[in-house]
């Protein structure tokens, strides 16, 4: 039996990154959502089928997390090349009272022009946030300010927009751009 090329190089890619992505079960969480995206018009993640969506949830104002992940998916969005038109990341505010469309704009636009930056409702994200199984938790500090403690997976979205896979914090670019050109190589 004869295995074609495109797909001899997903099962490596795939062999090599079992170890260290979740491949989704789609029942269990993902789904569609409605938020705001940071030119304040209405965002629905439908409108990306067709597109590799690479989904990651924080805040503007986490202090290393987020500015490290985002960098990476930047980074990745950045090596794509002539495929960089399939994909598409999204970044979703867990703290929409600090985090507008318009700080949203500009925090996506420091890693990558092509970043979208979602928020909406404390309600709204809050049940994008559980669709998902994102974790996060306000903390009061004794000078009047707060931090958000957070899950930080990154969230691999099919081109028919079901959940494939989730990346654990802290892989490398490397490993997230391997298993995305696996993923488009995958779907043609």
């Amino acid at each position: 039996m004869v295995i074609p090329a495109k797909h001899l190089l997903f099962l490596l890619i795939f062999s090599a990154l079992s170890v260290t992505v979740t491949w989704a079960n789609t029942e269990e969480l993902g789904g569609e959502f409605s938020l705001t995206d940071h030119n304040n018009n209405p965002f629905e993640l439908r409108q990306l089928q067709g597109k590799l969506v690479l989904l990651f949830f924080g805040y503007t104002y986490c202090p290393d997390i987020c500015p490290t992940e985002l960098a990476n998916v930047a980074a990745v969005l950045n090596e794509l090349d002539d495929q960089g038109d399939r994909v598409q990341g999204l970044f979703v505010s867990l703290d929409p009272g600090r985090d507008s469309p318009e700080v949203m704009r500009d925090y996506v636009h420091y890693f990558n022009k092509g970043l979208v930056g979602l928020t909406g409702s404390e309600d709204e994200v809050a049940q994008v946030a559980r669709q998902y199984r994102v974790n996060y938790k306000r903390h009061e500090r004794e000078d009047g300010g707060y931090s958000i403690d957070h899950s930080a997976n990154l969230y691999l979205i099919d081109r028919q927009g079901k959940l494939t896979a989730v990346v654990p914090y802290g892989m490398p670019p490397k490993h997230i751009l391997d298993l995305v050109r696996g993923l488009l190589a995958e779907s043609g």
